[in-house]
């Protein structure tokens, strides 16, 4: 009931194109105002966040001038409010074209006004070496503003500290990083319902539009709920993690485990387990 009357209050705004019951206007002014700060490497090789061509059914980068793309969505109890920094390459040890990873919050209205209550970052997601992690707004001083986030050098996932880009197996190094200067922010609207000429979500070519969806499970809120750090958000294997970084395997060797189709998955926890086998007999 709270969140009919949430989609009810949130329908007085104005126009709403992507049909997601929030109005358009409201979802650019929150985009806009918790937009993070994300610094980037001073050399990597994809220099930096691409804009994509419009109205294109497949990603084609135009320029890498920074753009970010957001995307804000009821879910129960407030709002989802996503921020996708699309490269037109992952250069880790085996080099792959495109790139979409994202950071997103969770916000809730209070007496009238928008607050963050957590955030999320993406690293490797779905994968064994999954370092996806997630705090309360407040321990990062991001309630009303977005937080700091760490882009790893190549890779580009997302850390919620630098020094945690350092740890896991995914070889993520985030030293001599810049803040990154964005250009625009570019709405893309909702997967049945695309804005401003972003067909290409949809492109198999990528997995960008199975990251559109909720990242905040009540499991997931309530365990920040009690927390007073930043937490892994997507566990793996208890020693999976640590035993690979040992052996210098990483994200890259493990099949182009980026996605999250049953496909990659699989082969990904097939290689790690031949690896493990065969390395602790």
């Amino acid at each position: 009931m709270r969140f009919f009357f949430l989609l009810l209050s949130l329908g007085t705004f104005g126009a709403d194109q992507d049909l997601d019951g929030v109005p358009d206007e409201l979802e650019q002014r929150l985009l806009e105002r918790f937009v993070p700060r994300f610094y980037t490497a001073v050399d990597d090789c994809d220099v930096a966040p691409a804009e994509f061509e419009r109205g294109r059914t497949a990603p084609v980068a135009k320029k890498k001038n920074g753009t970010i793309y957001g995307q804000v969505f009821a879910v129960s109890g407030g709002l989802e409010v996503h921020y996708y920094h699309l490269w037109s390459a992952d250069c880790g040890k085996i080099r792959h074209p495109l790139d979409a990873e994202h950071v997103s919050g969770f916000l809730s209205e209070e007496k009238g006004e928008w607050r963050a209550r957590y955030w999320y970052a993406a690293a490797h997601e779905n994968t064994v070496c999954d370092r996806g992690s997630a705090a309360r707004a407040g321990l990062l001083y991001a309630e009303w503003r977005g937080p700091e986030v760490w882009i790893s050098r190549g890779k580009h996932a997302s850390f919620l500290s630098e020094a945690a880009c350092r740890t896991g197996c995914g070889s993520d190094r985030c030293d001599r990083s810049k803040r990154l200067a964005v250009s625009q922010l570019i709405n893309l609207g909702e997967v049945e319902n695309r804005l401003n000429g972003s067909d290409w979500v949809l492109s198999t070519a990528w997995n960008l539009s199975e990251k559109m969806g909720s990242d905040f499970p009540p499991a997931l809120r309530a365990a920040l709920d009690g927390s007073k750090r930043i937490i892994a958000a997507n566990p793996a294997t208890p020693g999976v993690q640590p035993v690979i970084a040992a052996g210098n395997t990483t994200i890259d060797s493990l099949a182009l485990a980026n996605t999250k189709t049953e496909g990659a998955l699989s082969k990904a926890h097939k290689t790690a387990k031949s690896w493990l086998q065969k390395h602790l007999r």
